[in-house]
């Protein structure tokens, strides 16, 4: 209550100062010679309250705990602020999300933002004309245009224009290992600091340890492993970039696309997995493994899979409640050799066409790029749900956990758990800082496939059935890519990479 009423004082005291001001600024405009009527006119408007709209919004998801609370303490503070506007947040079933916003938008519902992504309609949308494009509105929203990069702002347009706010925390994908740091100091070694370091820790492991085993990971998450366990791991010596077309890769060398098959710079990495899965580093039953994280947090696995996205790290630290238990990062990096990244994100807050409020919806954006006001929706009530750790870091109080994916995420504004490692917090603050990147020539490039839809519809079933199992060390090397180029190139797979190669040389000449 004490809060509540602090607040108040505040709030008031705010808006009496604003008033004084305003009643300042007809005071100059009298000396400017406007007459004495004229200057109490134009401060009882510019001291108006702006009439009330209520914008909907339709997300994917459950609804969070305590969201009706957070949501009347934002829509109270959106009345404050004299935005002009209330939330009206609708939550959808992942289920059906995609669907269900479609037949609403086909059916004239009108709505005003809705969360969209290439992997959900977002190119159909764009193609029919249903969203609109914001370039013109984001210019004139400061706060919105500095909380993100101008490298993401410019990676993620579409057709050269910015059809969606996009929402991420991160600008690339940094991977690593998290490992059991008391394992590697029982055993004298030094701190990891190469794949190949992380490599010799593993085998120390299966060699010495009897209840402990080396390497888990969930298998469908196994088509990362050969990028990862590679000399060139974070850095710009890794010669072929991914494409975001699973299963091809754009050789830097010869500015081709190729198949994983001839992606020179991976063959150190599927050479070792093979190596891996055959001295048993790998587990036997890789394929169908998916509890991953809650073994490694029953402290049956030395050393997991790594992402520096803010979420990756959080997933272990019950492994921390096992006796003596200790846990570390090793995340290859060199500063010289900054890895690649097309800076592109996987969500974005999009307008349909048939909402009147446009404008509305990007003050709205705009007013969610102030620190205060993100921390509200993304964070919840202060003292209630959370409270500051510095201006970097919070303790959770409750719980309330908002998925910033939808509408919240800022690069500049996430602020990280107080209980998070030290060194995953130093890795995610430096994946969420555009200048850890080079720009990749590929930046920009999203697949459309409608030319060759037939030819690619009948080489992605040997994701499933050759090109993980080569990942996982299942297939070894050498037979596992001869049959995945065989089976690929046997279904129209050329097509295909024409046609991949003529929609990035497109992307390429226009840098």
């Amino acid at each position: 209550m004490k809060r509540k009423k602090l607040f108040g004082m505040v709030l008031a005291t705010v808006l009496s100062l604003s008033m004084l001001l305003a009643g300042c600024g007809g005071s100059e405009n009298n000396n400017a010679g406007t007459s004495s009527t004229d200057g109490e006119n134009s401060s009882q408007a510019a001291n108006s309250s702006k009439e009330i709209v209520q914008l909907k919004a339709y997300f994917p998801g459950d609804k969070p705990s305590g969201f009706d609370d957070v949501l009347k303490a934002v829509n109270e503070k959106l009345k404050a602020d004299n935005v002009g506007v209330s939330l009206n947040i609708n939550f959808l079933p992942w289920s059906d999300y995609g669907n269900s916003v479609s037949v609403k938008m086909s059916a004239g519902e009108e709505f005003d933002m809705y969360l969209d992504a290439p992997w959900l309609s977002m190119s159909q949308m764009i193609a029919s004309g249903s969203i609109i494009a914001l370039d013109d509105m984001v210019a004139s929203r400061q706060e919105l245009k500095t909380s993100i990069p101008d490298q993401m702002w410019e990676a993620n347009k579409f057709g050269g224009k910015i059809m969606g706010i996009p929402l991420g925390t991160t600008q690339g994908a940094l991977y690593g290992f998290m490992i059991r740091k008391d394992l590697r100091e029982k055993y004298g070694m030094p701190e990891l600091q190469t794949v190949a370091d992380v490599e010799k820790f593993l085998y120390t492991v299966k060699e010495k340890e009897t209840t402990v085993k080396p390497f888990v990971i969930d298998g469908r998450r196994a088509d990362k492993l050969p990028l990862v366990f590679n000399d060139n791991l974070n850095t710009s010596a890794q010669n072929d970039l991914e494409t975001s077309v699973p299963m091809f890769y754009y050789s830097l060398s010869d500015k081709k696309v190729v198949g994983v098959w001839d992606a020179k710079s991976l063959d150190q990495g599927y050479e070792r997995i093979t190596k891996l899965y055959k001295d048993g580093i790998l587990s036997q039953n890789i394929g169908q493994e998916q509890n991953a994280q809650t073994l490694f947090n029953q402290g049956k696995y030395a050393s997991t899979l790594y992402s520096a996205d803010g979420v990756e790290g959080l997933k272990y630290l019950d492994a921390l409640k096992n006796d003596g238990a200790a846990l570390e990062v090793v995340f290859p990096y060199d500063e010289s050799s900054k890895p690649y990244s097309t800076f592109q994100q996987w969500n974005f807050l999009t307008i349909p066409k048939a909402s009147k409020h446009a404008d509305l919806v990007m003050d709205v954006a705009n007013w969610l790029s102030i620190k205060e006001n993100h921390d509200l929706l993304e964070y919840g009530i202060e003292g209630t749900d959370w409270e500051a750790v510095g201006d970097s870091s919070y303790k959770q109080l409750s719980n309330y956990s908002f998925p910033g994916y939808v509408l919240t995420w800022r690069p500049t504004l996430v602020r990280t758990p107080d209980n998070m490692l030290p060194d995953d917090k130093k890795w995610f603050e430096k994946a969420s800082d555009a200048d850890s990147y080079i720009l990749s020539p590929v930046s920009g490039f999203s697949f459309n496939a409608e030319q060759v839809k037939t030819e690619y519809a009948k080489t992605t079933p040997f994701f499933d059935s050759i090109y993980l199992p080569l990942s996982q060390g299942i297939l070894s090397a050498d037979k596992g890519k001869q049959m995945l180029k065989d089976k690929i190139m046997g279904a129209g797979g050329q097509k295909v990479i024409e046609e991949i190669q003529k929609q990035i040389d497109v992307v390429v000449a226009g840098k």
